[in-house]
Parts: structure tokens; C-alpha cells; sequence
């Protein structure tokens, strides 16, 4: 049964108090638990992540699948991907593999290694379109890739092998302006004659896992990836504070935001300040303006914001978006009071990832930016 989410308001200290004395004892994370904790409120990095995966977890995945509970319990390629990531981020084999095992039964059930971007549990047709969605299909790649070096399993890797192969073949395309490019599906953005121009999602270039994932694969573009968000993010700014779009379309000699799609710097779009302070890959002050608008609307509550005027629109209230900022504040070097890294505090299950995620990217960049841990 799904708990509701009102009744889960602990703090990551209340759950890491719980984890410390009934789980960790016994989970391998930590030879000594004397030097791994001194109180409930000091921990090393590796527990912090554990905790607020922990808590996650309980609340999120379910039977091997990560649950959106507040879009009717359906599940995304995306969110196995994100969920095995951050599985393999804590150590924990055992929802690893379950998560893996489920999206390969579930949506994996395409003629080739991509999965379907979307599995509804109450409808006749759980999966009703078998398009992809790639930052699903790199997700999960990444998450292969680093659960194979992890726990030194090859057949991992040889997997996300599989994946990137028929990504780089169905979903990526090259532009004569901007270089290779990543298609947001293998099918619907390379432009139609009602929406003429390629049109591609900026949060999709996940430059972290592209990256390693170049590693494994010398034949899958990551440089030429690389090179081509950079460039997008440097031309597919708009407005007075220089935001990146959530959609961006093509057509034409400069990008502009995709007509079929709200011109807003929102919800697909916190993303980009995520993946590229997590990677270094694109100049982070590329997202100065991104910042000082987030630092500008007041009691450090992140907005959806119109991309004309910079004006905030609907609040993104969740401390999972202002995990965000906190981890972008420590990329500028502008770490301070307003920036803290909220306690992580479930919400719904896509603030509550973002959080987790930058728990991850902070842990490997920018330790110092983590809680005490003297």
C-alpha cells in the first residue's frame, strides 16, 4: 500500500538516525562504525547518500519500480534510471538489481536495447507507446556503467554497451550547425511539416554520464555530445537573465524556444544546472543568471520563470529544487546561508530525486560543501 505522504515529514537526520543504528551495522558501507558516525548529525558522505536513499526508497520504489505517486503511480525509463544510479551510489545491490531486472522485463519490450519511456499500472496497456525517451535510455546506461565498475560485474557494462549502440543509431542525428545531436525520442522531434526543425531538450544532454560513458564505448559520440550542449547552452539563452529554455527548437540560424512548447526556464530546464555543475563539461557561469534569479525571488524558493521577462511564475517550493541551487551556488563558488543544502525531506517523487541527485553530484565535487563532518 502507498503511504501517504503527509505522514512522512522525518528530516534526513531522524532517518539516518534510524539507518545508523538498525541498517548500517550490517551493511558493509563502513569497516569501523565508531569512525563512520560520532552522532546522528555527522556522517561521512557515503551515509548521507545511504540515509536519504533509504528513506526514498521506502517511500518510492516498489516491486523493482520507481513510483510517481503523484502522477497516477506510473513509472518512466527515467526514474529506473535515475533510482539505479543512486542505488549503485549507495552500495545496495539487492534494488539494483531489482530495478534492473523490472525495466528489463517491463520496458525493455522494443525490437532493440532502448526502453519505452512510460509503464502506466492501470490501464489495459501498461506500456500504450513504445517510444523511447534518451535520457531514460542514458540513465540507465550510466547507471550499468557504474554498477559494473562498482561491483565488478562485466555483463553490466556489456549491457549498457547494447543500449548505447542503438541510442547512438535511432536517437542522435547530425546538424550541420550544431554538430551531433541528441534526439529527445527516436521518433517525433526531427521536425515535421507542422513543426519544421529539429527541436531538443537541453536536460537531456546529461553531461556527467555522457562523459563516462564516452569511457566505455569509444564509438558512442560523447565528445561531439559535449561539444554540442555546450553549444547550446552557450546560444539557447534567453531573456535579460540569460535562461536556458525547457524546449528548444532549430529551426533557423539561432535557437529558439520550441513553439509547441511553454517558453519557460521550469521544470525540464532545472536540470541543466544540475548535470553541468555535476560534470564541469560546460562552463558553469554560463548559469549566472540562472542564480541570481533564483537568489532574486525571496525566501529561497525556486520558480518556474517566464523566459521574455524573467518574471517567477508558478513556485517551486520542494527542497529538491533548492538542493539544486545549493549545488550550483557551490559550482560558482557562492556557497553561503541562503545556499545550505536542505535536509532531504520526501515530497513528491521528482523534487525528492533531483535532491538525492545533487546529494551525489555535491558528494563527488564539492565535498566541502556537505554538512560538517568533523
Amino acid at each position: 500500500m502507498a503511504k501517504p505522504l503527509a505522514l512522512v515529514t522525518w528530516s534526513l537526520t531522524a532517518a539516518m538516525t534510524v539507518l545508523l543504528s538498525a541498517v548500517l551495522p550490517t551493511s558493509g558501507l563502513a569497516a569501523n562504525k565508531t569512525s563512520r558516525v560520532k552522532n546522528a548529525e555527522t556522517f561521512l558522505p557515503v551515509d548521507y547518500i545511504a540515509g536519504a536513499w533509504w528513506l526514498y526508497k521506502s517511500i518510492f520504489v516498489e516491486n523493482g519500480r520507481v513510483v510517481d505517486r503523484s502522477n497516477g503511480n506510473v513509472s518512466h525509463s527515467e526514474g529506473q534510471g535515475y533510482g539505479m544510479l543512486i542505488a549503485v551510489a549507495s552500495d545496495d545491490r539487492e534494488t539494483f538489481d531489482a530495478l534492473w531486472t523490472w525495466t528489463q522485463e517491463h520496458l525493455q519490450v522494443r525490437e532493440d536495447a532502448l526502453s519505452a519511456w512510460r509503464w502506466s499500472p492501470d490501464t489495459a496497456t501498461p506500456v500504450a507507446d513504445t517510444n523511447n525517451a534518451s535520457d531514460g535510455d542514458l540513465l540507465i546506461a550510466w547507471a550499468l556503467s557504474r554498477a559494473a565498475t562498482r561491483w565488478k560485474e562485466p555483463a553490466y557494462t556489456a549491457e549498457a554497451r547494447r543500449i548505447l549502440k542503438d541510442l547512438t543509431a535511432k536517437a542522435t542525428v547530425r546538424d550541420a550547425t550544431y554538430g551531433t545531436l541528441l534526439l529527445p525520442a527516436a521518433q517525433g522531434f526531427g521536425g515535421s511539416a507542422e513543426h519544421p526543425g529539429i527541436v531538443v531538450n537541453l536536460s537531456y544532454w546529461i553531461f556527467p554520464a555522457i562523459e563516462e560513458l564516452g569511457l566505455i564505448d569509444p564509438s558512442f559520440p560523447a565528445a561531439d555530445l559535449i561539444a554540442s550542449g555546450k553549444s547550446l547552452l552557450e546560444k539557447g539563452r534567453f531573456g535579460s537573465s540569460n535562461l536556458p529554455a525547457d524546449w528548444l527548437s532549430l529551426k533557423g540560424a539561432h535557437p529558439q524556444p520550441a513553439p509547441a512548447f511553454a517558453a519557460t526556464f521550469g521544470y525540464e530546464a532545472v536540470r541543466v544546472p544540475l548535470y553541468t555543475a555535476w560534470s564541469g563539461a560546460a562552463p558553469l557561469s554560463l548559469l549566472t543568471g540562472v542564480q541570481m534569479r533564483w537568489n532574486e525571488t525571496g525566501a529561497n524558493v525556486m520558480h518556474v520563470m517566464d523566459l521574455a521577462t524573467a518574471a517567477p511564475m508558478t513556485a517551486m517550493s520542494d527542497p529538491g529544487y533548492r538542493a539544486v541551487s545549493a549545488l550550483l551556488s557551490c559550482g560558482l563558488g557562492r556557497a553561503g546561508q541562503d545556499s545550505t543544502l536542505p535536509p532531504f525531506e520526501p515530497t513528491d517523487y521528482y523534487p525528492s530525486t533531483l535532491h538525492l541527485l545533487s546529494i551525489i553530484a555535491i558528494s563527488e565535487r564539492y565535498a566541502s560543501c556537505l554538512p560538517s563532518q568533523n
